[in-house]
């Protein structure tokens, strides 16, 4: 990847600025870990709305995102107020299409190709499950949970989460706020709202 596509890439998503807060109330489910997860590795899709502050040291954004997940493809957006730093990402896990500032990659090695373009490692195909507050089923992982049977921290594929709280959405509980870390790289993730495709 060329330095000129890598910088037009870095800065298409340092373009999502700041976007506003907001309050989610927090609950738990009745459900077991075990069911909770079988729950939501049998849904056809979901679709999930919330914020994203990066810290890469030097460099550090806020956005806003909307990830739309069916069984085989994404459709992740992030962007800044009034749509500003549009950054789009779409297609199945083995070949994605990204979009950002009138340029279009696609990537037929997405995890090796998008880390490249970003400059850090990303393993964009765990992230699907790690949103919803599970492991990747595919990796090896450490896990520990809390006394009301939700995924506490997680290590896995070289990176450390930490799901600080959870929440009541569409009866089952969901993170509301994961920190991931990878080295010097902080990701900061607030769910405001999510739903499963049956209920769109």
């Amino acid at each position: 990847m060329t330095r000129t596509l890598r910088h037009t890439f870095v800065q298409a998503v340092l373009a999502a600025g700041l976007c506003g807060c907001a309050h989610v109330p927090v609950g738990q489910d009745d459900l077991s870990y075990s069911e909770r997860q079988s729950y939501l590795q049998q849904l056809d899709g979901w679709d999930m709305r919330g914020r994203i502050a990066v810290d890469m040291g030097e460099q550090a954004f806020q956005g806003s995102f909307r990830w739309q997940q069916s069984v085989d493809s994404l459709d992740l957006v992030v962007r800044g107020p009034l749509g500003a730093g549009v950054l789009q990402v779409t297609g199945p896990p083995d070949r994605l299409m990204v979009r950002a500032r009138g340029e279009t990659w696609e990537l037929v090695n997405p995890e090796t190709e998008l880390s490249a373009l970003l400059g850090w490692w990303l393993p964009v195909r765990s992230f699907s499950a790690w949103l919803l507050g599970l492991p990747d089923p595919m990796f090896a992982a450490q896990t520990s949970f809390g006394p009301d049977d939700t995924l506490q921290s997680l290590e896995q594929r070289l990176w450390t989460l930490s799901f600080q709280s959870y929440q009541l959405l569409d009866s089952v509980a969901l993170p509301r706020r994961i920190d991931l870390i990878h080295r010097d790289l902080e990701l900061h993730v607030t769910v405001d709202r999510w739903q499963s495709v049956a209920d769109e």
